[in-house]
C-alpha cells in the first residue's frame, strides 16, 4: 500500500463520519459478480432500458426492465415490461417472464418493492399515452401487477389511475392534471408498513414544461392510494424514496437543471413535504437514480448506512457509482465507482447474505456523445466490505 493510501486509511478509522467528499474506490476488490442480464437483441428485441430489481421473500433476485421491441424510445411505442430471475444470487438468469404489454401504446418504466407483510412483489408501471402526449382527457395510465411466487408469474394489471389523478379522480385538483408516472426502480416500504412510491406529474399542458413530484402511498398492501398534500418540488423528475432512523422520509430527486442532486425531506410519513434543496455531495446530469437504507443504528455497533446510485458526473451520464451515508443522508462522503464510461438508470437491492446488487443501464442514449445508442443492463454484486473503513487493506 502507497503512503497516499495508508493516509486514507487512517483517516476514515479516526474520523468515519468526516471523510473527505472526494474520497473515491475503486470496485475491482468487491465485485463478486458482474453478469449481462439484457442485452439489445435478446428475445428479437431491439432495445432494454429502465432497470428495477428486488429480493424476494425467498431471497431470489427479480430483475425487472422494458423491453424496447422497435425504438429506444419512452412511451407510447411497443414496449413490454419483463421480468428475468436468479435463485444463487446473479450468477445465472431464468429466462424472460412478461409481467405486462399493450400493443398499441406500450407499457413500461416498472418500480418494485416487496411487501414484506404477506411476501407479495408490487411491479408498479405505466401504459398509454406517454407523459408529454398524456393529457386530463386521456391520461397515461398507472398500472400495478402482483406476484404471490417470487416473481414466477403475474397478475393481469389493475389501473389505478384514478385514484391518483385523471378525469375519473375525485379530486378537483389533480382530475386536471395532464400526465403522470411513477419512477421507475424502486419503490419503499416503511417499518410500519406503508408502501410508496414517487409521481412525476405534469400539471400544465405546454411541452417540456415543469414536472411536479407528489408521494403516493397505501396503508393496504396496495389496494387504495392517497397522494401528498403537497408537491416535494415542483420542478423535478424521476425520485425515490427511503425512511430515515427517525420515521422521516426522504425523497431523492433527478434535477433537470444538472450539476447537483435534489432532496427534499417529509417528516409526516410522506404526507406533506419541506422544502426542497441541493446536495452538494451528489452529482447529478439530471437522471435517475436509487437510495437505499443498507444499515440501522439498530443493528448494534453498525453504523447507519444509506447507499445511493447515480451516475457520477455533473454533466454527462456516465461513471455510475455507488455513494455512501453514514449521517442519514446529511453527507456522502464514501463514493464507489461502479461502472467506468457511458451509464445511466440503476436500481439497487441487498441480498440475504448482505452483499448489495445493483442493475446498471451500460451505454447512452445521446446524439451528442460518439457512439451507437443503446444499452446493455448488468447485474453487479458487491460485498459490503468497502463500507465499513475497518476491514480497508
Amino acid at each position: 500500500m502507497n503512503i497516499r493510501s495508508l493516509k486514507q486509511v487512517f483517516l476514515i478509522l479516526l474520523f468515519p463520519h468526516c471523510i473527505s467528499s472526494a474520497f473515491a474506490l475503486n470496485t475491482c476488490d468487491s465485485i463478486s459478480e458482474r453478469v449481462l442480464v439484457f442485452d439489445m437483441g435478446d428475445d428479437g428485441s431491439r432495445f432494454y432500458r429502465i432497470p428495477a430489481l428486488v429480493t424476494a421473500a425467498d431471497g431470489s433476485l427479480v430483475a425487472v426492465a422494458d423491453k424496447r421491441w422497435d425504438k429506444i424510445n419512452d412511451l407510447p411505442a411497443r414496449i413490454d415490461v419483463v421480468a428475468r430471475r436468479s435463485t444463487d444470487n446473479g450468477r445465472t438468469w431464468s429466462p424472460m417472464i412478461t409481467i405486462a404489454k399493450n400493443d398499441t401504446t406500450g407499457c413500461g418504466d416498472a418500480a418494485l418493492i416487496l411487501n414484506e407483510k404477506n411476501g407479495e412483489l408490487l411491479c408498479i408501471f405505466a401504459s398509454g399515452n406517454g407523459l408529454w402526449q398524456s393529457d386530463y382527457k386521456q391520461p397515461m395510465h398507472i398500472n400495478i401487477s402482483r406476484s404471490v411466487d417470487n416473481g414466477l408469474t403475474w397478475t393481469s394489471p389493475r389501473d389505478i389511475t384514478p385514484q391518483i389523478y385523471g378525469p375519473d379522480c375525485k379530486d378537483a385538483v389533480r382530475k386536471q392534471w395532464y400526465g403522470a408516472f411513477a419512477a421507475s426502480g424502486r419503490a419503499l416500504q416503511t417499518r410500519d408498513g406503508r408502501i410508496m412510491f414517487v409521481i412525476a406529474v405534469r400539471t400544465t399542458p405546454e411541452w417540456g414544461g415543469p414536472i411536479s413530484n407528489y408521494a403516493c402511498y397505501s396503508d393496504d398492501g396496495g389496494t387504495t392510494w392517497n397522494v401528498s398534500k403537497n408537491a416535494a418540488d415542483t420542478n423535478g423528475d424521476e425520485a425515490k424514496l427511503v425512511e430515515l432512523d427517525n420515521g422521516d422520509i426522504l425523497m431523492s430527486i433527478r434535477n433537470r437543471a444538472q450539476g447537483e442532486r435534489k432532496f427534499c425531506l417529509s417528516q409526516d410519513k410522506g404526507i406533506t413535504w419541506g422544502k426542497p434543496y441541493l446536495q452538494k455531495d451528489i452529482q447529478d446530469p439530471a437522471c435517475n437514480g436509487d437510495i437505499l437504507r443498507y444499515a440501522s443504528v439498530k443493528d448494534g455497533d453498525r453504523h447507519s448506512i444509506l447507499l445511493h446510485s447515480i451516475p457520477d458526473d455533473p454533466k454527462i451520464r456516465r461513471n455510475v457509482s455507488i455513494l455512501a451515508s453514514f449521517d442519514e443522508g446529511h453527507t456522502w462522503p464514501l463514493k464507489r465507482i461502479i461502472t467506468p464510461g457511458y451509464s445511466a438508470y440503476s436500481s439497487m437491492t441487498v441480498l440475504r447474505d448482505g452483499s448489495i446488487g445493483i442493475l446498471v443501464e451500460e451505454g447512452k442514449w445521446d446524439n451528442n456523445l460518439p457512439g451507437k445508442d443503446g444499452f446493455e443492463l448488468w447485474f453487479m454484486r458487491l460485498t459490503p466490505d468497502w463500507l465499513y473503513p475497518n476491514s480497508l487493506k
